[in-house]
């Protein structure tokens, strides 16, 4: 989700969420229950965590010839997409869809290009990144029109 993009935190954390084993991951004290004021900071650490675990995966496998990415989509028009827009954050949304470059929902082909993309040979030079496709919504926060 490209809530891990707008998600910052600080770097020794960033460091401990992408190292620290699975096993023992939820020993980590940022992650105790109850550490989060709400569900929206505990999803968007969720995601950054998911990022920086990709990056650290890409060194581990890549010796083994493999590659490791992930796909962080912006608001896509799903059963998923469609109930999250008729919730509580549902206007706000579609305020960051209107001012991004696109205007416009993502697609589930949208996102099947980018898994395309990522999985063929065109691009074999790519490991350990993730890869936004939210239709610029993360751009427009950064730089708005």
């Amino acid at each position: 989700s490209m809530a891990g993009t707008m998600f910052s935190l600080d770097p020794d954390l960033e460091r401990r969420l992408a190292m620290t084993p699975t096993s023992t991951l939820l020993e980590l004290p940022e992650l105790a229950e109850g550490a989060f004021a709400n569900p929206g900071s505990a999803y968007g650490l969720a995601k950054r965590a998911n990022q920086l675990r990709v990056r650290a995966a890409s060194v581990q496998w890549g010796g083994r010839r493999s590659r490791v990415n992930s796909i962080s989509p912006g608001v896509i028009s799903t059963p998923m997409g469609a109930a999250e827009l008729s919730g509580p954050s549902g206007e706000f949304m579609l305020s960051l869809v209107a001012g991004s470059g696109t205007g416009r929902l993502g697609t589930p082909d949208d996102i099947a290009a980018a898994a395309e993309f990522l999985a063929g040979s065109q691009s074999s030079f790519i490991t350990g990144t993730d890869l936004l496709v939210d239709g610029g919504v993360v751009a427009s926060l950064i730089s708005p029109a």
